[in-house]
């Protein structure tokens, strides 16, 4: 049976934005089920292990989790189910401008390429413009 967290917004971070990709998890209530909750957040979650402990581990955290987004693995501890999702989407949201940056720069390195090739090209190809 799934149990609904009701947080309210002095529990969490206070955005402002258009929609939950920009504002985060404060921005609607979290359901305590994982998939919904990253569905929300724009998140493809395809498998997760939520581990609530006993006793905290190393770091301190009683919560511990290991969610497989998009393919990619994001191991994550904390104090709070709240906390766990804000951490795992801000770290989803790291690599998410990492991998738009690494594009910038390819994108840079072919029209570079191809001015060097083509030095008098009068029309240049469509990912150019």
């Amino acid at each position: 049976m799934l149990q609904y967290h009701s947080l309210s917004n002095a529990e969490l971070s206070i955005c402002h934005g258009t929609s939950a990709h920009e504002t985060g998890i404060g921005s609607f209530t979290l359901t305590g089920n994982p998939y919904t909750d990253f569905a929300r957040l724009g998140m493809d979650l395809q498998g997760c292990h939520v581990r609530y402990r006993r006793t905290p581990n190393a770091q301190g955290h009683t919560l511990t989790g290991t969610f497989n987004i998009c393919g990619t693995c994001y191991t994550m501890g904390a104090d709070s189910y709240a906390q766990l999702v804000e951490r795992v989407h801000a770290k989803w949201l790291e690599k998410q401008a990492y991998r738009r940056r690494c594009r910038a720069e390819k994108r840079m390195r072919n029209t570079l390429a191809f001015i060097a090739r083509h030095p008098d090209a009068t029309v240049l190809p469509a990912y150019l413009s």
